[in-house]
């Protein structure tokens, strides 16, 4: 499947280093971490920022950014080439181009202009866990440089989960001509990515959600309103409801719709038939026992249950999280 909406400059730099992209964010992390010690070295902190853990945090969140925007824009490529032949349009590789293109629409850097400015703003005046370091405002040019990856690539996810995944899901559920007759052979077998795909996002939200209340929630008293508020919880909030709600809603929706009109069309059917001659009698139980499969039919891709739970543990995360650095903060 090729298409020109499916470059991405950042899956494109990673392919042409030829490192796997877990490696290469995770090289990236600690690269910017160790560009610390020159800075800390210079003003006396390298005690401090050995055992602060903070700053360590900062480059893996960054990385997980990195991990999850490409893997999640791979993983969609993948899933949609593997129903492309439910699609009942001929023109079925503009359809998955479009598709894709919700993922990697340029509005993006409306999002990373926002982090980058709120950050650059911000940071210096209310965020400084690194306030009783000698020299701070030198510390402070080290902490926009390392937290760059967490606004670019983070401004990225913040748009692709939520905004991208979600419009694309919907285009798919709710406008792309699909066959019917071969979806009810096949039902959520070909989907299975799809399945797949969800599940791991849901994991990886979840897992998300810890960082933002840790890096930027509850750093002092003068940030509560700025970033403890507004910043990592409605953030996070944001990424999780889409990552976690949306998907399921949307496909539900589909697979109900098609069961629907399956069930309906089996039912008018059945009514041709009189149960006055053994012929008809026979075709009405084919029907009868062909409407029985298809009321049996699943409607939801990923189990409810799962969704709960996957739900539950994000919270605990989150509240764990802000227990333990309110604890840090006051003691």
């Amino acid at each position: 499947m090729l298409g020109v909406l499916l470059e991405f400059w950042l899956d494109e730099i990673i392919r042409k280093s030829g490192i796997p992209y877990p490696l290469f964010f995770g090289l990236m992390a600690l690269l910017l971490y160790l560009l610390g010690i020159p800075f800390m070295i210079a003003t006396n902190n390298l005690q401090f920022f050995i055992s602060d853990p903070m700053w360590g945090v900062v480059a893996i969140f960054g990385a997980l950014n990195g991990i999850l925007v490409v893997f999640v824009f791979r993983k969609f490529s993948d899933a949609i080439s593997g129903i492309e032949h439910l699609m009942s349009s001929d023109d079925d590789h503009k359809i998955s181009d479009r598709l894709l293109g919700y993922l990697n629409n340029k509005v993006y850097w409306i999002v990373v202009f926002f982090w980058l400015a709120l950050n650059f703003i911000e940071s210096p005046r209310l965020m400084r866990w690194w306030w009783f370091y000698n020299n701070p405002h030198l510390i402070t040019i080290y902490e926009l440089i390392e937290t760059l990856p967490c606004c670019i690539i983070g401004g990225i996810f913040m748009y692709m989960i939520p905004v991208g995944l979600t419009l694309a899901y919907r285009d798919l559920c709710m406008k792309v001509p699909i066959r019917k007759d071969a979806l009810v052979s096949e039902w959520m077998n070909p989907f299975e990515d799809f399945r797949n795909l969800i599940t791991l996002t849901m994991f990886g939200a979840a897992i998300y959600a810890v960082f933002p209340p840790s890096i930027w929630g509850s750093t002092g008293p003068t940030s509560i309103i700025y970033w403890s508020v507004f910043v990592p919880y409605t953030g996070t909030a944001i990424v999780l409801i889409a990552a976690i709600l949306l998907p399921h809603y949307y496909f539900h929706r589909f697979f109900a719709n098609i069961k629907k009109t399956v069930l309906y069309d089996l039912g008018k059917e059945l009514q041709k038939y009189s149960m006055k001659d053994d012929v008809n009698i026979n075709k009405r139980i084919l029907i009868l026992l062909e409407k029985g499969e298809a009321d049996r039919l699943k409607t939801w891709l990923v189990d409810v249950k799962t969704i709960g739970e996957i739900l539950v543990v994000a919270v605990m995360h989150v509240l764990v999280v802000e227990a333990l650095t309110a604890l840090i903060h006051f003691s």
